[in-house]
């Protein structure tokens, strides 16, 4: 019982970093401070996060926050 309980509260709390992180990325995009947003978003989209690929969608589509570049934009979009 005390294994199942530790692995909630390990679980629940890794989920609340996930979106303490998304929270951030998402925060700092809406802000126009999109090399930050690069930083916070990038590590979610690796991770599959759709909302942090779609950011770094907009970013490289853009060129704001990182070099322009279509083809990545594709991908993360993708």
């Amino acid at each position: 019982m005390k294994k199942l309980l530790l692995l909630l509260l390990l679980t629940i709390s890794h989920t609340s970093l996930v979106y303490a992180d998304l929270d951030a990325c998402l925060a700092a995009y809406d802000n126009g401070e999109y090399e930050k947003a690069f930083k916070e978003c990038q590590p979610l989209a690796e991770q599959g996060n759709a909302k942090a690929q779609y950011n770094l969608g907009e970013i490289f589509a853009n060129g704001t926050g990182a070099t322009q570049d279509d083809e990545q934009a594709f991908y993360w979009f993708s």
